[in-house]
């Protein structure tokens, strides 16, 4: 008895060992995860909830951390330092892979403290790990219908009849036909693909005019190599005298995850002596929207609903009534579609532009533009246009991401100035962005005159010109030649003898003057002088001076006919003679 107490003693020991441990290795800690969904056809998205709770008696020594399936902190829940009793939630998306569908599971984990033996603070990883479904090769359909407005609608207003097909299974969805009554429309609508997990739409939309429409359709699609067959029941839209018309309207056709816009509903009663109140305003995303609004004859009422941007959407506001005779009045806006952009669809351009010249000599000038365009965006972006002045210039069909293209193009600049390109894109919102490029700047500059040069004439080169013979000749050249040839000989006699005369004439005169010139020089050689006696100087010198005027005079009587050198020679002698005397 004595020893099975021993051994009860020992084994309470070591369980409130065994228990401090535990607390000790943090396994008073309590984690909680749900997702949704849990069974999947193929990769998706899923919503996960996480809980982590300190179930023990004592604080944590230390901040706990969640990690996400890839091992990444999950910042947004923090590093708390779990109080004894105190929890912390984490609540987010996760993208659930084919390796997790394959390993049939979805894993998170923890980072917490514990304080070991010798009272030191030491971390251990923990995971958990939540089950999933993986259906494969699974054909699940649904094809969901709305009319707007349901039941009556009034000579004029737009009804609308929307398929929605959704594929919950695990097989794409293909060749969607819809066929509806003629009433609402005589051509088919199509959808070419539904992938798993995903859904599309398709909608009618039609005037009422003053008979009912019936809605009735045959949906047939393609699932698995398989056709399936599927039908809607008839549902009448009533024609009724509608006095309550409703507008929807949006300030802009969408944004960015987390934007804000403002729906704006006209209500109108057109009647002139009926009141509506109590109406109702209800949507199928939002619910109910307004309610209690009244509305007396003839009057208009504008009511604002702002709502917040998480994804694409489609609002239709339909108001619900009932009038004197308390029957339904019922009216319906059309849709109004918001689109929600992510920020990786945002388009991101750069436009660069550069020019041959920056001077122009003369107006219009002819500048040759050169355009860079990069995608500095997420995606590719399809159809940019280039723009100068309001003009479009050029299209790129399509600009990869990080890609840069280029164009060039010969512009004629009419002044001086500064120019711009513009790069213009449509968004998903349908909306278009434009970014604009650098400005660059053409002057203007008067030309410096160039000296005008001398024409390079390049002589024609020489041909040869075969000479005529005499015989070939006509007659009349022939006669012409013979009479000249005559006539020279006829001539050529008296000319000869008159210039041998000529001749004979010059000699004998070169001749006679070569010894009037001996003469002369003679007559000087052989002068002799004499000498005056002293006291006679006076006497001689004025004789002599006599003498010399007379003999000047003598020299200057004419000599008749004669030429220049006879006459020469006579005045020689005649001096000679004078002096000899």
């Amino acid at each position: 008895m004595k020893r099975k107490l021993i051994v009860l003693c020992v084994a309470l020991l070591l369980l409130t060992a065994l228990a401090s441990l535990a607390l000790a290795d943090g396994d008073a800690l309590k984690f909680k995860m749900d997702v949704q969904p849990n069974r999947f056809t193929g990769p998706q998205e899923a919503s996960v909830g996480i809980q982590v709770s300190n179930s023990g008696e004592s604080d944590m020594p230390g901040p706990v951390t969640l990690y996400d399936p890839n091992d990444q902190q999950i910042e947004e829940f923090g590093a708390p330092v779990l109080t004894a009793g105190s929890s912390q939630s984490w609540m987010g998306k996760v993208q659930v892979t084919q390796e997790m569908l394959d390993k049939g599971e979805i894993a998170f984990s923890i980072r917490y403290p514990y304080t070991n033996d010798e009272g030191e603070i030491k971390y251990k990883h923990k995971t958990f790990r939540k089950p999933i479904t993986y259906d494969t090769n699974k054909v699940q359909v649904e094809v969901n219908r709305s009319i707007t407005p349901p039941t009556t609608a009034g000579k004029g207003q737009t009804v609308t009849v929307t398929y929605e097909i959704v594929n919950t299974g695990t097989v794409d969805i293909t060749d969607v036909r819809i066929t509806e009554n003629k009433s609402i429309s005589t051509s088919p609508g199509t959808i070419k693909k539904v992938a798993p997990g995903s859904k599309e739409s398709h909608t009618f939309t039609v005037k009422m005019g003053t008979k009912n429409l019936v809605s009735q359709a045959t949906i047939i699609y393609t699932a698995d190599g398989n056709k399936v067959t599927v039908t809607k029941e008839p549902v009448t839209i009533y024609y009724g005298e509608i006095k309550l018309k409703a507008t929807l309207t949006a300030d802009k056709t969408g944004g960015m995850v987390g934007d804000t816009v403002k729906l704006t509903l006209k209500l109108e009663n057109t009647s002139k002596d009926e009141t509506y109140s109590n109406i109702t305003i209800t949507d199928p995303t939002l619910g109910e929207v307004f309610s209690g609004l009244s509305l007396d004859p003839g009057e208009t009422l504008n009511e604002v609903k702002e709502v917040t941007l998480s994804e694409d959407t489609t609002y239709q506001f339909t108001a619900l009534t009932r009038n004197a005779d308390d029957r339904d009045v019922q009216t319906s806006t059309e849709q109004v579609k918001i689109l929600v952009m992510e920020p990786s669809e945002a388009a991101n351009l750069t436009v660069k532009a550069e020019a041959d010249r920056t001077t122009i000599y003369e107006t219009p000038g002819t500048v040759r533009f050169t355009v860079f365009v990069t995608n500095n965006s997420a995606a590719d972006i399809e159809n940019v246009s280039i723009y100068a002045t309001g003009v479009q210039l050029y299209q790129f069909p399509l600009i990869l991401a990080g890609e840069t293209r280029e164009f060039t193009r010969d512009i004629g600049v009419s002044m001086a100035g500064s120019y711009q390109f513009v790069a213009r894109v449509r968004n998903k919102l349908n909306e278009t962005e434009s970014f604009e490029s650098n400005i660059v700047r053409i002057g203007y500059a008067r030309p410096t005159a160039v000296p005008t040069e001398a024409p390079m004439v390049t002589p024609p080169a020489p041909q040869k010109v075969p000479v005529p013979q005499v015989d070939d000749l006509p007659e009349s050249y022939t006669n012409l030649a013979t009479t000249l040839k005559s006539v020279g000989l006829g001539l050529l006699v008296p000319v000869a003898i008159g210039a041998l005369l000529t001749l004979i004439g010059l000699v004998a005169r070169i001749i006679r003057g070569i010894q009037s010139h001996g003469a002369l020089d003679h007559l000087e050689r052989t002068v002799s002088r004499d000498y005056e006696q002293p006291g006679e100087e006076a006497k001689s010198e004025k004789k002599k001076k006599d003498d010399d005027e007379k003999k000047e005079k003598k020299d200057e009587e004419p000599l008749g006919d004669e030429d220049d050198d006879t006459a020469i020679v006579r005045r020689r002698h005649r001096r000679t003679d004078d002096e000899e005397s």
